[in-house]
């Protein structure tokens, strides 16, 4: 029965059967192999049996056949004849060889067969040894091999039944994947739409804005004045002209400024007049001198106003000869960054608003260009200076200083950094409108630069702002934030000192003696330059004026060196401050980096943990 199966068949079935009789697979082969014998053996008895029962059959048949014709035996040797007999022994060798043959071929099968039984006992020895190293961890490990091979079996059905739930799980995220997709791409095209209206409507925005400050310019050019163009000798200059507003407050300032010499001409002659008239006389200059205080607020009003007015004017002249937008108003920056309108310009960079249309906010864009003109030094020293500028700003967090949001390159020649918008001007237009701060509004404010300061003097790597003055400190929702960084120092390996190698750049008004410093080795810096600066713009929050080189331009402050001669300072009498904050100003101020204030005693210093009134 097992013969008539494929070899590999017969061999499970052995092993099938050794491990039921818990025989070894050789006792079951060879008791397969003696039952094949005897059965063999069974069957070729019965064959012979057979063979034997049918020739004495046929002999039978023969003889009486034979005993019809002749009564003499047939097979008897005086009957046959020589070719007879040698006939019947040729058949009788060849039923002989033919048996033999017949044995000899199934004990050939019967070879075979156990050879092919080793190889196969050899294969599983083999195929065991594999199976025992790759379930050493598996819980089947300690357990029978029939336990085995089904615990195989039964891994064999659950990975098979694991890759066919991956399958589907696969199919159902492809075609999630593909719902996703469609869905990505009408979102895209939504989101293209919708960011080309809101593009759109800013721009519209922007345009209309632009046409109200049109119509403010042009009514303040009536109030306040306009510069006009004038021939002087060979060359056409700006001459600023007043206003209605500002001509006539001056005509009357004018006009009380001769009935006041008048009055006091008359007091002064009337020592032989009547009592009474010297009292309508003291009434009447009385009242003059409060009727000229008014007229010169109102004066110094409107020369705050004309500055602003002038700031503006300068602004729009700027901006109808930029650089960036010269060729288009509204540029798109980026695919993302849609450009409004311009804030201000540098000496090598120009700012502009901006509108971000992925995270719908406003922002500035610094575009940095550069020129032409450069030699390739100074294009590479630019280049220079901006990389740093980008890589230092953009790992400060600070509510007090402005966040750097992103960079992008516009062309070869420019490239973009794109930063928080600030909602209100800078200090130094504060500075402008209203001349001098409350000590209590200016303490608060000056505190929050400190703080700004100490954050950046706590750095991985300390920084100096270096360039620290009103230009640079904006306001956003009434709180200061500290911004351009293009001059920035940066103090590696825990150094507090560090050589200055660029003098002459900065703003000298807010720049310490030690910026100044001529001879062969360049002067050491630290954080403290960002303290005088501090003390600088404090000074001029509560004064409104500088305390060194007010009035005087920056060359004049270089070669008459008024820094490096300003040994102390000096306050004015109006308005009345604080002795602390004179204290703290003086400590700012101090001419030699030894005896100023650090960043840590300037945001300790007692002036600021005592609460004005």
């Amino acid at each position: 029965m097992h013969q008539q199966l494929p070899p590999e068949q017969l061999d499970r079935l052995i092993c099938l059967e050794a491990r039921i009789h818990k025989k070894s697979k050789e006792e079951i082969i060879q008791e397969h192999n003696l039952q094949m014998e005897s059965e063999k053996q069974t069957d070729e008895n019965d064959r012979n049996k057979q063979n034997m029962d049918s020739n004495k059959k046929s002999d039978d048949l023969k003889c009486s056949q034979n005993s019809e014709n002749s009564p003499q035996k047939l097979f008897t040797s005086q009957n046959l004849s020589p070719v007879q007999k040698k006939s019947i022994i040729v058949k009788k060798h060849s039923q002989s060889k033919k048996k033999k043959k017949t044995k000899e071929g199934q004990q050939k099968d019967i070879t075979q067969y156990l050879q092919y039984q080793k190889k196969q006992q050899k294969a599983k020895k083999c195929e065991q040894k594999l199976i025992e190293y790759s379930i050493q961890d598996s819980p089947f490990k300690n357990k029978s091999p029939l336990h085995n091979d089904l615990g195989l079996e039964k891994q064999l059905k659950e990975k098979q039944n694991q890759i066919a739930i991956s399958e589907i799980k696969i199919k159902e995220l492809e075609t999630h994947n593909s719902e996703l997709r469609e869905t990505i791409s009408s979102l895209t095209e939504q989101q293209l739409k919708m960011q080309d209206v809101v593009k759109q409507f800013t721009i519209e925005n922007e345009k209309l804005k632009k046409q109200q400050l049109q119509i403010q310019l042009q009514t303040n050019r009536v109030r306040l004045g306009e510069y006009v163009v004038q021939r002087e000798k060979t060359a056409l200059v700006d001459v600023w002209i007043d206003g209605e507003d500002l001509r006539q407050a001056k005509e009357q300032t004018k006009k009380l400024e001769n009935l006041k010499t008048e009055y006091e001409n008359k007091k002064k002659n009337s020592k032989n007049k009547e009592e009474q008239e010297m009292r309508t006389i003291n009434v009447k200059l009385n009242f003059l001198i409060k009727e000229e205080q008014q007229l010169q607020e109102t004066v110094d009003r409107l020369e705050t106003e004309k500055n602003l007015h002038i700031k503006q004017l300068k602004r729009v002249y700027e901006e109808e000869h930029a650089r960036f937008t010269k060729n288009n108003d509204y540029p798109l920056i980026g695919e993302r960054y849609q450009v409004l309108s311009l804030l201000g310009k540098g000496g090598f960079s120009e700012v502009y608003k901006a509108y971000d249309l992925q995270e719908l906010r406003e922002v500035a864009c610094k575009i940095h260009q550069l020129n032409s003109n450069w030699s390739d030094h100074a294009k590479q020293n630019y280049i220079r200076h901006a990389i740093r500028e980008n890589r230092v700003h953009k790992e400060l967090n600070h509510p007090h200083i402005v966040k750097l949001y992103d960079s992008v390159e516009i062309d070869k020649s420019s490239f973009c950094t794109v930063l928080e918008l600030c909602d209100g001007p800078d200090l130094a237009y504060y500075i402008k409108k209203y001349k001098c701060f409350p000590e209590k509004e200016a303490k608060l404010l000056i505190g929050q630069i400190i703080s700004a300061i100490k954050y950046l003097n706590n750095h991985k790597n300390k920084i100096i702002h270096y360039d620290l003055k009103p230009q640079n400190i904006l306001f956003h929702l009434n709180e200061l934030k500290i911004s351009d960084f293009g001059l920035c120092k940066v103090l590696e390996d825990d150094n507090s000192k560090l050589q200055l190698t660029s003098q002459g750049v900065g703003t000298y008004w807010y720049l310490p003696p030690e910026c100044f410093h001529m001879g062969d080795q360049p002067p050491n810096i630290s954080s403290k330059v960002d303290i005088w600066s501090i003390g600088v713009i404090f000074f001029e929050m509560l004064f409104g004026q500088k305390p060194f080189g007010q009035g005087v331009s920056q060359e004049k402050i270089l070669k008459e060196q008024i820094i490096v001669k300003s040994q102390s300072v000096t306050f004015p009498q109006k308005p009345i401050i604080s002795n602390e904050c004179k204290e703290f100003i003086r400590a700012c101020l101090a001419y030699n980096q030894v005896d100023r204030l650090d960043v840590h005693q300037a945001s300790n210093h007692s002036y600021f943990q005592k609460k004005l009134n």
